[in-house]
This record gives structure tokens, sequence and C-alpha cells, in this order.
């Protein structure tokens, strides 16, 4: 089961324009501290529109990815060949069916996982197109932690009902890797205090209270520290095969 249709990404795409995650993006430090430079090969499942799919070209690698969105298999590519990044294969289609014998040296999804009801069977499959000695990259919203949870519970819901939050568990992350053989870099939430939220009907107590979050959030970011589960916004993995 998938939480989302395909439809929804399409809308949400279709006046969207290409860039690169910006310097003090979370995500874009997060793979930077974590993934090696390299000259091998990348794939992003769910890899439309790119944004940290080019922070892997900028690390080196050859990028490839996956995708259902019309625009996978034309736009994307020539935007990263344009970036000078060296651009391997893309392809439109449904991962779940996606069959292959090749191997890459980084698999990466972001904010892909959470938008199933099997997502560790999805985990399984993306992690058994690693190559040896290659990197497991995985990072999905953090809608699970105590704050995160009540604030898009009360404030976001429909957004919030989009995702399956129990996929939001980095620790099952971690046992699941490990039992497929990999090395734990990474686990755990990261990130200073955010809240992100989409367009719904709001009454106004919500339209209020979101007005005042996103008022102070500058404030509440200096005095609370980062990389925490209650609130840090993402959850992320990386993994290396053994």
């Amino acid at each position: 089961m998938e939480y989302v249709e395909q439809k929804h990404w399409d809308s949400i795409y279709e006046t969207h324009e290409f860039s690169c995650a910006s310097e003090d993006n979370e995500i874009r430090t997060w793979i930077e501290d974590y993934v090696p430079r390299g000259t091998g090969a990348c794939l992003e499942i769910g890899c439309y529109p790119g944004t940290y799919l080019s922070v892997l070209g900028e690390l080196g690698y050859e990028v490839s990815g996956i995708d259902l969105t019309p625009d996978v298999e034309e736009k994307l590519p020539y935007w990263l060949k344009k970036q000078g990044y060296r651009v391997g294969e893309f392809l439109r289609g449904n991962f779940l069916e996606y069959n292959t014998s090749r191997k890459y040296d980084v698999v990466c999804s972001f904010g892909f996982l959470e938008h199933f009801q099997d997502w560790s069977g999805v985990l399984r499959k993306q992690a058994e197109l690693v190559e040896h000695g290659g990197y497991l990259v995985i990072s999905t919203p953090n809608f699970g932690g105590l704050v995160q949870r009540f604030l898009h519970v009360t404030l976001d819901r429909e957004n919030y009902n989009r995702h399956n939050v129990s996929s939001m568990n980095p620790r099952r992350w971690k046992r699941s890797a490990k039992k497929m053989g990999f090395e734990v870099i990474f686990s755990g939430c990261f990130g200073e205090f955010g809240f992100w939220n989409e367009e719904q009907k709001r009454n106004w107590l919500q339209k209020e209270t979101l007005y005042y979050v996103h008022k102070y959030m500058p404030l509440i970011k200096r005095v609370l520290p980062k990389d925490k589960r209650l609130y840090s916004p993402f959850c992320g993995l990386v993994a290396k095969k053994k």
C-alpha cells in the first residue's frame, strides 16, 4: 500500500524549478558529513526533482535514478548534465517492480520510505542494490518525535496522514541494516528544531498557532540543542555494506 497517489506528486512538480540543495541545507550537510567523495555510481530511489541527488553529483558520483514523475527521463537528466555532473540512467517506473542485477556504490532515498505501509520491504529492496563497500543512505521527515507528532497532528493533519509515521524509526532501520550485513555509520534524528507543513483548511486557532510557531522559530532554534528525536525534523541512516 502507498500512502500518496502519483497525481499528488505530479501536481506539485508541474511548475517546479530544478535546484541543488543550498549550502546550509541540513540534509545536504548531513550527506556531506557521512558520505565520502567517490568516483562510482549512485542511484536515488524516488529521485525527482534531484535536489539531493545533485549533492551526490558534486561529491563525484555518477548519478542515476528511478521515479514515476513524467519528466524523470528527460528534463531531470538534462538539467543534471548542464550542472556538469556525470549522468547515468534515469527510468520512469515503479521501484517496487524494479529489477536489475546492477549494484551501486551509493543507493539513497530522501523522503520516500515513509510513503509505504511495507516500509521494511522497501528498505530491504534498496539495500539489495548496494555494492560491497558501498553506502545505503536514507532520510525521512521525523513525525514520530513527541513534539513533531503533536504539531503535525494538531496543525498539519492532512500532511501527517500522507505518511506512514511508524516507518520513521531509525532504530528499526539500524537493526534491519545490521541483519543485512551493513556497518551502521549514522542512525538517528538530526537537524535544528523546525516545522514543515503543507497547505490545508485550518480553523482560526490553528492558523494563529501556526503563525506563532513560525514567528518564534528562530528563537526556539537558538534555545534548543539540535539532533534530538523529540523535535528534530529529520530521520536518517547511513550504513556501509561489509
